[in-house]
């Protein structure tokens, strides 16, 4: 049992590898776009950026994701809302960001602004995003069930 537990944990970590190096490849393409003002392809590798970073937080709840599977679903609408919204805002154009305007920093649409812009800043939301899909999905019973799993 311990050798499949082993193998499922192998085969994650090898996924996250790979999302990780993909998306330093796509920085790499993402900061030559930006130097070169090519909005279209600047756009393009910021919506994958943040899709293989979604992916990533979608692996950080792999025990979930495997017990959604296995026993169902059941979603949690206030999960599921804010992974949806957070998930529009991230794959919003540059410049339809640009658009809305930057408010002064110490506002709510300052707030906005500079968190979608900054690409630290996206990344974690976008890893955040990830995992509240998970969430959203997972019923509290396979919580539980994970719980118990680690406990043992």
């Amino acid at each position: 049992m311990r050798g499949k537990e082993f193998n499922k944990t192998l085969f994650v970590v090898l996924l996250g590898m790979i999302s990780i190096y993909l998306f330093a490849v796509l920085d790499i393409q993402l900061k030559e776009s930006a130097q070169k003002i090519e909005m279209e392809k600047y756009n393009i590798y910021r919506i994958l950026e943040a899709l293989i970073l979604i992916f990533f937080g979608v692996l950080v709840e792999y025990k979930k994701v495997l017990l959604i599977f296995k026993n169902g679903f059941s979603i949690n609408k206030y999960y599921l809302i804010t992974a949806i919204s957070l998930a529009i805002l991230l794959i919003l154009p540059y410049d339809t960001i640009m658009r809305l305007g930057i408010g002064h920093p110490g506002s709510i649409k300052g707030i906005i602004s500079l968190s979608l812009t900054s690409i630290n800043i996206r990344s974690v939301l976008s890893v955040l995003t990830g995992i509240l899909i998970i969430r959203s999905l997972a019923s509290s019973k396979s919580n539980k069930q994970i719980f118990k799993e680690e406990v043992d």
